[in-house]
């Protein structure tokens, strides 16, 4: 019999073919134990590895990931608790580059790579800011004495050569049935193709000769005699929960994180069992995947192991601390796997809420007018009497209005700081922001305070969470009214609450925007909002506020911040510093400027910034004695003041910048100002980038700022309208209507793309503003005054096969192939005239590719009617199946395009078609909650029970959605209100007892003759699949008083009270049911029983819970 205590090396494999391989390189196999710790569910194989005694163990049969990892490794901890350090051993996916000559059958070795530890954890597909990808961690490096193993070994090698494959040979002597899967394959296998060809599918109609086709190829040298082969590498491994299988993201982490190899398991192990991880490289993580090198890749890493091993003697290893002391400040309460687990499980739902809602960031506000502030600006607001009352609570709402350029944000942001630094009470902020989009919706506000909500409080967490499931768990969105319900609701459950809101003027939805603050104003949330006094406040807000509450900001006191804020500037600044200016002339400066403001922190700032680049006092004096009156008068002469040569280029970057769909980086205004649309023939001069990027300023002096905003990774800069004056002034100009700047920005985009050359990475890498005008210049082209020039330049871009494919690279980086047509893009874009051109002599109207599957189903999806009549004109299959919906009535309905629905109907179209994303057309306007819509299709002659995968029934759809008013509809309409099927397989009644806060719709089917106790679907019934939801007391209360059968069997839990304790934190609910009559030894389900459930769920008050009340703990 083994003992525990003497195994100092823990070994983890994540596939049983690195199991295999680890375990023929023992050099002595070990007995079994004969009992191992609570709860361990690993598979174990003990040996000697030279002088060390070593444990392996591999992940469950088809569990893969970063929590299966932690799993194993933290249960191996508990059974062997004198592990000093961990090896993960198996195969990767290569990323070669030209840096790094990785091939099949190489080994990869974890290392610190630019400073960062040995492992690189990722989320693929995250977006943030147009970036693809996000780096979620760089983990800790491997312990100290395995890296300078790693080193010892790294030196022998070079000197010596390796001879692992003496160790793979001796092994497969040793274990001959071994030799066919885990000897070495021929090279000839190993073929490297170029990152944009795509491995043909089983229905493409594969042909042998593909995988020799050199034009597929990326051709490589043959290692040659001096060279080890295989060969060792050092340095970051990628890890995620996703399998990496594309190549051209696998190129871009190459090159930007310098990444070796890509693998699923390692990012669950280095903060929790220091290891190093070893990969066997057996694909090139691309779309060609298989497994003929999977064998002896993974005796490769294996004899890299072994070989490791034996550069440690034992005594340095008995002389480490076990693992288990190392990360004895982690907190074990019970079950400490579970923990963990739970913890890493808790920051990956995290960032899945955080990716789904995108909130805008407010903070990149807060740090710029904090950078900006003058230290005691915006005291006299906090001594106030009004704000003094507010925070003793006799004043409620505070609105704080002025004219633009008062200082409001500083102000803001002084007021935010202040109540921070008290913590009285939880409090929310959001800044509206001109600069950018997705500041200036109600949506955005919506979105952010819901994040922060769900940051900050429990309860408010598990809403949320159920809002996430319901939305297929975040691959639909959530709309306003959903995101306005959340928030009101969980503001009323929650204790006192401030919200801070910056400059609601720049709101482009005020009326929206004032009715939700009417929804909210309660005697738990305290306001504070700042903004300039426009019609739709000052009409709302003294009635929702108390008039006394609504404050218009004192001059004099600003003046007296705005005097402070000059005279230090004058003696700070370095432009007035070193003119050494006498004192007469500062105190002139600082009386006109400060006297002169009338309360205009933003003209005050304007004239310091003039005033600073004349060149001599007599230019000063010059200066003062001809100030502007104001703002608009500031930014004409600023204007004016643009040197000739930078003008044209300066009016285009304003223009971008006025209509921009997203903040614009530094980098891209570069590209903005070396693009020349109307230069022929080539638009883009790479020449003509500025040497210094801050020079940008020199073209639009006063006009713009530079922002610095934290990213992910690193921070970046964007280039910002230094106020929101500065863009109210140029919209009011003739060259920035939005017409005109639309057309000037459509042809800056298309030149550039037509200008810019290479491969996916290299754009990407050296030209910044590729994927703006990739994403972007079809919304300005469809916002400009259409011409037959503009037009034809358009067709000539689409039409010209290199500019066409460049775009669409950038443009559908994440659609997997065949891309879309030429017509579909024009048809997505919404370009009629476009379009008109197309259809007259082309003939791919019905060819498929793009998302949305042709060129049909992309208009219908947009709903631009036009096209969608040209199409149907010219003799385009109504009914044409393929993409995301699988025809384009699905398409159309789905959005609640009431005209466009009806122009296909009236074409033809078969109201009943089956497939697509929601099965078909009623079941996507129902389960989208487009009321008239669904009201449109049944009067055409949709089938009102019509059965389909994902949802079953319309009438499911709606309810498993909560759209009410669209499932009293279909009940009106005689739906079948007990009917079971989709993806849960049950009824309507399930669908929607499963959903918090929906108790109306739950009555009102019940009204209809729901059958409460009918069985079926995964969950039984209404009452089980309502007690496994946290916070869904109500539900239940109701079920049971209107006759549930609280001890019904079924479904996955078995009954109710079983699917309650399989919940952890659902104390409640347990006790509830049990109150109500629930059998604790009921048997049945997943977990046998409610005990069970409790104990697996690791909910100790709700075992013992259940304990008191008499549940059977034997079994």
């Amino acid at each position: 019999m083994s003992d525990p205590q003497k195994y100092t090396v823990g070994w983890i494999c994540a596939i049983t073919t690195e199991f295999v391989a680890a375990r023929a390189l023992f050099d002595e196999k070990h007995d079994q134990l004969e009992a191992i710790a609570d709860d361990d569910n690993n598979n174990y194989a003990l040996g000697r590895i030279g002088k060390h005694n070593v444990v392996m163990a591999v992940l469950p049969k088809s569990e893969y990931g970063t929590t299966s990892a932690a799993v194993v490794a933290n249960n191996m901890l508990r059974t062997f608790p004198n592990i000093r350090f961990g090896l993960m051993v198996g195969i990767g996916g290569g990323a070669p580059s030209a840096k790094h000559d990785i091939r099949l059958g190489d080994v990869v070795v974890s290392t610190r790579s630019n400073g960062e530890g040995g492992v690189f954890q990722y989320d693929y597909g995250k977006t943030i800011q147009s970036h693809a990808f996000v780096t979620t961690g760089f983990l800790n490096q491997p312990p100290q004495l395995l890296l300078a193993a790693i080193s010892g070994l790294e030196a022998e090698y070079e000197l010596e050569g390796h001879h692992l494959g003496t160790h793979v040979d001796k092994a497969l002597d040793q274990w001959p049935r071994l030799r066919k899967k885990y000897s070495r394959p021929l090279r000839e296998s190993d073929r490297l193709y170029r990152p944009d060809v795509l491995h043909p599918s089983s229905t493409d109609g594969y042909d042998d000769t593909y995988d020799n086709d050199p034009a597929h190829l990326v051709i490589r040298s043959d290692r040659d005699d001096e060279e080890d082969d295989p060969v060792i590498h050092y340095g970051l491994i990628a890890s995620a929960n996703q399998l990496m299988k594309d190549a051209l993201i696998r190129d871009e982490l190459a090159a930007s994180k310098d990444v070796l190899c890509f693998e699923m398991e390692a990012a669950g192990l280095m903060n929790h069992f220091p290891c190093v991880v070893i990969r066997g490289i057996c694909d090139y993580s691309d779309s060609h995947k298989n497994k003929d090198w999977q064998g002896f890749a993974a005796m490769m890493a294996a004899a890299y192991a072994k070989d490791l091993l034996r550069q440690i003697p034992p005594g340095k290893v008995e002389a480490e601390l076990p693992i288990r002391e190392v990360l004895s400040s982690i907190e074990r309460t019970g079950d400490e796997t579970k923990h963990i687990v739970m913890s890493m499980e808790s920051k990956q739902h995290l960032a899945k809420i955080e990716d789904w809602l995108s909130p805008p960031d407010y903070s990149t506000n807060t740090n710029l007018a904090r950078a900006q502030r003058h230290p005691g600006t915006g005291s006299w607001m906090l001594d106030s009497v009004p704000f003094q009352e507010w925070k003793l609570g006799s004043r409620q709402n505070l609105w704080l209005y002025g004219l633009a350029g008062c200082g409001k944000t500083i102000l803001s942001t002084t007021i935010l700081d202040h109540v921070l630094s008290l913590g009285a009470h939880p409090t929310l902020a959001f800044y509206f922001d001109f600069n950018d989009p997705k500041k200036q919706t109600l949506e955005g506000l919506l979105r952010s305070l819901a994040l922060q909500l769900y940051r900050t409080d429990e309860q408010a967490a598990r809403r949320l969470d159920d809002i996430f499931v319901v939305h297929n768990n975040g691959m639909r969105q959530p709309d306003t009214a959903t995101l306005s319900s959340y928030i009101s609701s969980t503001v009323q459950a929650s204790g006192d609450l401030i919200i801070v809101l910056d400059a609601l003027d720049e709101c482009t939805m005020k009326r929206e925007l004032v009715f939700w603050i009417e929804g909210l104003v309660s005697s738990k949330v305290q306001f504070i909002v700042t903004g300039r006094p426009e019609a739709d406040f000052k009409s709302a807000l003294p009635r929702l506020f108390d008039k006394r509450n609504c404050i218009l900001l004192d001059n004099r006191a600003v003046d007296a911040d705005i005097r402070s804020y000059v005279m230090a500037t004058l003696v700070q600044r370095p432009d007035f510093v070193e003119k050494k200016l006498p004192l007469g002339l500062l105190n002139e400066i600082r009386d006109k400027i400060g006297n002169g403001a009338d309360g205009m922190f933003r003209w005050a700032a304007c004239q310091l910034e003039s005033l600073a680049r004349c060149l001599s006092p007599k230019d000063i004096k010059i200066a003062l004695n001809s100030l502007p009156r104001d703002l608009n008068d500031t930014y004409y002469r600023m204007i004016q003041n643009i040197p000739q040569d930078y003008k044209y280029a300066a009016i285009r970057l304003l223009q971008f910048l006025v209509h921009t769909k997203r903040p614009l980086e530094l980098s891209e205004a570069i590209e903005v100002i070396a693009t020349q649309p109307e230069k022929e023939p080539q638009g883009f001069d790479i020449d003509s980038r500025l040497c210094r990027q801050h020079d940008v300023l020199r073209y639009c002096p006063g006009l713009v700022t530079i922002a610095e905003i934290a990213g992910p990774d690193e921070s970046l800069e964007e280039l910002h309208l230094a106020h929101f004056s500065v863009k109210e002034y140029l919209l009011k100009q003739d060259q920035f209507d939005l017409q005109g700047a639309s057309s000037v920005i459509t042809g800056t985009c298309l030149a550039y793309l037509e200008g810019i050359d290479g491969d996916y990475i290299t754009i990407k890498s050296k030209f910044p503003m590729s994927k703006y005008a990739a994403d972007y210049w079809m919304q300005y082209a469809v916002l400009m005054e259409t011409s037959d020039a503009r037009t034809q330049a358009m067709v000539s871009f689409l039409r010209n096969k290199t500019t066409f494919t460049r775009w669409t690279q950038l443009y559908e980086r994440y659609t997997t192939p065949p891309r879309g047509s030429v017509v579909y893009h024009a048809c997505l874009g919404g370009l009629t005239e476009v379009v008109k051109s197309l259809t007259v002599d082309t003939d791919d109207m019905n060819m498929q590719g793009g998302r949305f599957g042709n060129a049909l189903q992309a208009a219908s999806f947009r709903g631009h009617l036009a096209i969608v009549q040209l199409l149907l004109d010219s003799g385009v299959n109504v009914n044409q199946q393929g993409g995301y919906f699988d025809n384009a009535l699905q398409a159309a309905a789905s959005r609640g395009h009431l005209e466009t629905v009806q122009l296909l109907m009236d074409a033809g179209a078969n109201v009943n078609q089956q497939g697509g994303s929601f099965d078909n057309a009623l079941q996507a306007a129902a389960s989208e909650g487009h009321l008239e819509t669904v009201q449109q299709l049944l009067d055409n002659g949709a089938n009102l029970d019509m059965l389909g995968e994902k949802f079953g029934t319309a009438l499911i759809a709606a309810c498993q959605t909560k759209k009410t008013e669209v499932v009293r509809l279909l009940l009106d309409r005689g739906a079948d209100i007990n009917a079971q099927g989709g993806l849960t397989d049950g009824s309507a009644l399930q669908a929607v007892a499963a959903r918090r806060d929906n108790l109306s719709t739950v009555k009102l089917l019940l009204s209809r003759g729901a059958d409460i106790n009918a069985r079926g679907g995964i969950y039984g019934n209404a009452l089980q699949i309502a007690a496994a939801r946290r916070d869904n007391l109500a539900t239940v209360k109701l079920l049971l008083s209107e006759g549930a059968d609280i001890n019904a069997q079924g479904g996955v839990y078995g009954n109710a009270l079983q699917a309650a304790a399989a919940q952890r934190d659902n104390l409640a609910m347990v006790q509830f049911l049990i109150n109500e009559g629930a059998d604790v030894n009921a048997q049945g389900g997943r977990f046998q029983n409610a005990f069970r459930a409790a104990t697996h769920a690791g909910d100790y008050k709700a075992v013992q819970l259940l304990r008191d009340k008499g549940a059977n703990t034997d079994t």
